[in-house]
């Protein structure tokens, strides 16, 4: 399908069994509206706004989101094991309120990206990038972070008891963030 073909959608409307493969889609709105049954397969996303957005049985394989809004979306939605099939990537994109509550991330990309109230319950997120973003009021009970890349976040809060770190990387900056359980703080 050619990235002309797919336009932006308005609150309500659905794409239904659309297969997209290597392209650059830029300045789409699919805000509130419906992908039930697509498959995007390489595909990078600049400046698209997926708020709201249900993904129903929806599959994005090696996709990156750059410079993305993607607030309140349910991942958990795309379907059994279609998150599984490559790592996703995405910088610079705002991903508030969203949920991956028991998805498996290991190996994605969050580089700069705000993740406010963002849940990672009982989520794997062994050797995930979250270099440099603000994850003020993101969940993660039960979650693994075995390896994965937390300096230069902010606001990170999360019991070192409830979760696996074993491997992470955190910075001076970051790393407050495992005490405030124990009322210990920094000044």
């Amino acid at each position: 399908m050619a990235a002309q073909a797919l336009e932006s959608l308005a609150a309500g409307e659905t794409l239904r069994g659309r297969e997209v493969l290597g392209e650059e889609l830029s300045g789409l709105s699919w805000e509130s509206a419906a992908l039930l049954g697509c498959v995007f397969e390489e595909c990078t996303f600049t400046s698209c706004n997926f708020s709201m957005t249900a993904l129903t049985d929806t599959r994005f394989v090696e996709c990156s989101f750059v410079g993305c809004k993607l607030l309140a979306v349910n991942w958990t939605a795309t379907g059994a094991g279609s998150l599984l099939a490559q790592p996703l990537r995405f910088e610079r994109s705002r991903l508030d309120g969203t949920t991956f509550a028991g998805v498996d991330l290991t190996g994605f990309v969050f580089r700069d990206c705000i993740l406010r109230d963002v849940d990672f319950t009982e989520t794997d997120l062994r050797r995930v990038d979250f270099a440099g973003s603000d994850l003020s009021g993101a969940r993660f009970d039960g979650s693994d972070l075995r390896d994965a890349d937390l300096r230069g976040t902010r606001g990170l809060a999360l019991d070192p008891r409830a979760s696996k770190l074993s491997g992470a990387r955190l910075d001076l900056d970051s790393a407050p963030g495992l005490l405030d359980v124990f009322g210990v703080t920094f000044t």
